[in-house]
C-alpha cells in the first residue's frame, strides 16, 4: 500500500514543506517562529481568498484567546521574512475593514522537499562534473567495450572525442558559473533589530544589538559598515531589508528580531544580498539573557565566514573581543547611549547616570567610560554648562577607557574632541582623530571631528573632503550634514551652505543645531528676517541654550535694530547673574553693535574660562571686521599658539 505524499507549496522563489515545518528560499531555510509559520501555511492553503481576521485568529490560535494586535504582529513578521513591506502587496494584501488576502500564485505538488531535492540530478559543482565518464574508468570502459572489433586507431579516436566533449561541457559550466558568480560583498548595513511583540519591546536592546554588531564588524578594514545613525530610521516593523539596502547603497543587509521573556532572549538574524535578494545566511537563537554576548559572537563569526573575509590576526582579536561579560552592565550602557543620542541637557544627564551605574557593575568596562566621556564632552556644546565643569571629567573618563583598552577608537575620538574644544591643542586633536580612524575608518563621529578641526584652522578644502567621506558612509547623518553646512559657512560659501542645511533639515526638522547654523548663514546673506525666524525655532527646540537669544541680538544689531539688540544684551547680562552664560554670547552682541572694546573684554573672559566657542574665532566670518584690531590679533595668536 502506497503512503500518500505530503503536499509541497511553491510560490515565487519560496517552497513550504509542511511535514518538516520549513520555509525554503532557493534551498536555504528562512527562520520563522511557530505561529508565523502557521500563519503562512494558512495563507497559502487559502490563497486568493479574503481571510477575515476572526477566521485567522481562530485558525492560528485555536485554543487561546488573543487580540487582533497579535495577528497584526504575526503578519508584520511574516512580511519581513518574505522580504516585502506593507505597501508592496507582492504576497500579502491588506483588505481594509476585513483582513488579508494571499495574492501570490501558489503551485501545489506531491512529495517532501527533501525527497524531491534528493531525486534531482544537477551538475552544480566541480565535484559533480568529475562524476562523469572522464573520471570513472569503469563507466568509460563499459562505453567502449562494444568497439572491440574496431582497430586501435578508431577506438583511440572515439575516446578522444568523448574526452573532448566532456571537457567542453565542464569548461562551459565552469565559465557560466564564473560569469554568474556575484561579486564579493564588502559594503553592508546592519539594521536595528525589531521586536517580535511590539507591546513588549525594549528599544535600547533592539538598537544596541545592531550598534554592537556594527562596532564589531567595523573593525575589519576590508568591510565598510554603515554607522548606526545611517540605519536608525530603518527600524520599523514592516521595513523591507532590500528597500533599505537599495536606499543605503549597500551590497548586503543584516537584519533580525530580538525579544526578552524574563531571563531569556530570542534572536533571529539573516544576511541578505541586495542585488538578487538572495538569503546568504540565517540563524535562530533562544538563550539565557546573560548569553547575549555568545549570540553576538556567533552572528559576527557567521557573517565574516559567509562573506569570505580574510581577517588578520589583529582583526580576529578585535571582533572577538567582549567589552564586558556583565549583561546588566551592557543593558545600562545601551540605555545611556540611546539617551546621549538625543543631545539635550536632560537626556545627557540621565545617560550619565546609566553609564556610571554600568561602571559600578563592571569597573573594567572601557566602552562605558568612553560613553561617559562623550556625555561630559557634549554638555558645554549643547547647553549652557561651564567648560571647566565638564571637560576634566570627560578627559578622565576617556583616559580610563584607554588604560583598559588601548584600541578604543571611541575613546580616541573623545580625546580628539576634548583637545579641540577645551585644550585648543590642534596637533593633539589631529593625532587622536587619526588614531581613532586608524582603528575604525568607518567611525563617522571621529571623521566629523577631524573635519571640524580642519575647518576651524581654515583648511577648508581638506575639511570638506573629510566631511564628504563621512557623508559617503552615512548619507543621511544629520550631524555630518549640519557640519558640512557649517564648514561651507566658515569658507564663505553661503549659497552652498544654505542648500546643504535646508537638505539636512528635510531629514530632521527638529535638529536645533542645524537651525542655528542656517540662521547664521542667512544673516551673512543679508536675509535677516529668515535668520531671526530660524533662531526662534532653534530656541524652542534647544531648551537649555542661550545661543539662539545671543544670535538674535547680533542680527538685531547688524540689521539696524539697535534698541532690540541692546534689550537682548540686557537679558543676557541679567541671565548671567542667575546662572552660567558663555561669555562668547555676550561678546557677540557687543560685536554686532560695533563696540569692539566690550566685545574684546568678554572674549578675554571667554578665553580665561576655556569657552568652547573660542575655537570658531579664527574662522567665523562674524568677526572679520575686527581682524586688524591689535587686541583681537593677540587673542587669535594665543589660541593658535600650538599650531
Amino acid at each position: 500500500m502506497n503512503t500518500p505524499e505530503a503536499p509541497i507549496y511553491e510560490f515565487d522563489d519560496l517552497r513550504i514543506d509542511p511535514a518538516r515545518r520549513l520555509l525554503l528560499r532557493r534551498g536555504e531555510p528562512v527562520p520563522l517562529t511557530p505561529r508565523v509559520f502557521d500563519t503562512l501555511l494558512y495563507f497559502v492553503r487559502h490563497h486568493g481568498r479574503v481571510l477575515d481576521k476572526e477566521e485567522l485568529m481562530r485558525a492560528i490560535w485555536p485554543d487561546v484567546i488573543v487580540e487582533e494586535n497579535n495577528l497584526n504582529q504575526n503578519v508584520s513578521a511574516l512580511r519581513r521574512a518574505l522580504g516585502e513591506s506593507s505597501r508592496e502587496n507582492r504576497f500579502i494584501v491588506t483588505v481594509p475593514g476585513r483582513g488579508y488576502r494571499f495574492a501570490s500564485d501558489v503551485k501545489i505538488s506531491a512529495g517532501s522537499a527533501s525527497d524531491r531535492d534528493a531525486g534531482q540530478t544537477i551538475v552544480d559543482s566541480d565535484e559533480a562534473m568529475m562524476a562523469t565518464p572522464m573520471a570513472s574508468g569503469r563507466v568509460l570502459s563499459d562505453a567502449i567495450r562494444p568497439l572491440g572489433r574496431w582497430n586501435a586507431y578508431s577506438r583511440a579516436a572515439l575516446i578522444a572525442v568523448v574526452i573532448l566533449a566532456v571537457v567542453s561541457i565542464w569548461f562551459a559550466v565552469w565559465r557560466g558559473r564564473k560569469q554568474n558568480q556575484a561579486p564579493p560583498v564588502r559594503i553592508i548595513a546592519i539594521l536595528p533589530f525589531k521586536p517580535l511583540i511590539l507591546a513588549n519591546r525594549d528599544e535600547s536592546l533592539e538598537i544596541g544589538m545592531a550598534d554592537t554588531l556594527i562596532a564589531r564588524l567595523s573593525r575589519i578594514h576590508d568591510l565598510t559598515v554603515n554607522p548606526l545613525s545611517a540605519v536608525r530610521k530603518y527600524g520599523g516593523q514592516d521595513q523591507n531589508p532590500f528597500t533599505a539596502g537599495r536606499e543605503l547603497g549597500v551590497e548586503a543587509v543584516l537584519d533580525g528580531s530580538i525579544q526578552r521573556w524574563g531571563d531569556r532572549i530570542r534572536v533571529t538574524a539573516r544576511l541578505v544580498r541586495v542585488s538578487d535578494q538572495r538569503q546568504l545566511w540565517a540563524g535562530h537563537f533562544d538563550e539565557q539573557a546573560r548569553d547575549i554576548f555568545a549570540v553576538q559572537d556567533s552572528i559576527s563569526e557567521k557573517v565574516t565566514r559567509e562573506l569570505a573575509l580574510e581577517l588578520t590576526g589583529e582583526e580576529k582579536k578585535r571582533i572577538a573581543k567582549r567589552d564586558t561579560d556583565d549583561s546588566k552592565a551592557y543593558e545600562l550602557y545601551l540605555k545611556g547611549r540611546l539617551l546621549l543620542a538625543q543631545s539635550r541637557l536632560d537626556s545627557i544627564n540621565k545617560a550619565i547616570g546609566f553609564l556610571e551605574e554600568a561602571i559600578r557593575r563592571d569597573p573594567n568596562y572601557a566602552l562605558a567610560y568612553a560613553g561617559l566621556a562623550d556625555c561630559y564632552e557634549r554638555l558645554p556644546v549643547s547647553s549652557d554648562v561651564r567648560s571647566r565643569d565638564a571637560f576634566p571629567q570627560a578627559k578622565q573618563a576617556a583616559l580610563k577607557a584607554l588604560q583598559i583598552d588601548g584600541e578604543s577608537f571611541e575613546a580616541h575620538a573623545s580625546l580628539g574632541w576634548i583637545a579641540l574644544w577645551y585644550d585648543w591643542d590642534w596637533k593633539g586633536s589631529e593625532h587622536e582623530f587619526r588614531r581613532a580612524l586608524d582603528v575604525n575608518p568607518n567611525y563617522t563621529f571621529a571623521r566629523a571631528g577631524y573635519a571640524h578641526l580642519l575647518s576651524d584652522l581654515s583648511r577648508n578644502k581638506e575639511a570638506l573632503n573629510q566631511i564628504d567621506q563621512a557623508l559617503k558612509r552615512d548619507p543621511i547623518s544629520v550631524l555630518a550634514g549640519t557640519l558640512k553646512g557649517h564648514f561651507l559657512y566658515q569658507a564663505r560659501q553661503y549659497p552652498e551652505a544654505i542648500d546643504q542645511l535646508l537638505s539636512t533639515l528635510e531629514l530632521e526638522p527638529s535638529f536645533w543645531v542645524a537651525q542655528i547654523t542656517l540662521g547664521k548663514t542667512y544673516e551673512r546673506a543679508g536675509r535677516y528676517k529668515e535668520a531671526l525666524e530660524t533662531f526662534r525655532k532653534a530656541g524652542d527646540l534647544s531648551g537649555a541654550s542661550s545661543e539662539p537669544l545671543s544670535l538674535s541680538g547680533y542680527v538685531y544689531a547688524v540689521s539696524g535694530r539697535r534698541a532690540d539688540a541692546e534689550s537682548t544684551l540686557r537679558q543676557l547680562e541679567a541671565l548671567s547673574k542667575r546662572r552660567y552664560v558663555p561669555p562668547w554670547y555676550i561678546a557677540l552682541v557687543y560685536q554686532g553693535l560695533g563696540n569692539s572694546a566690550e566685545a574684546l573684554r568678554w572674549l578675554e573672559r571667554a578665553y580665561d574660562e576655556r569657552d568652547v566657542h573660542m575655537v570658531f574665532l579664527c574662522a567665523d566670518p562674524k568677526w572679520d571686521s575686527m581682524r586688524r584690531d591689535p587686541g583681537f590679533i593677540s587673542l587669535v595668536k594665543r589660541i593658535r599658539g600650538r599650531t
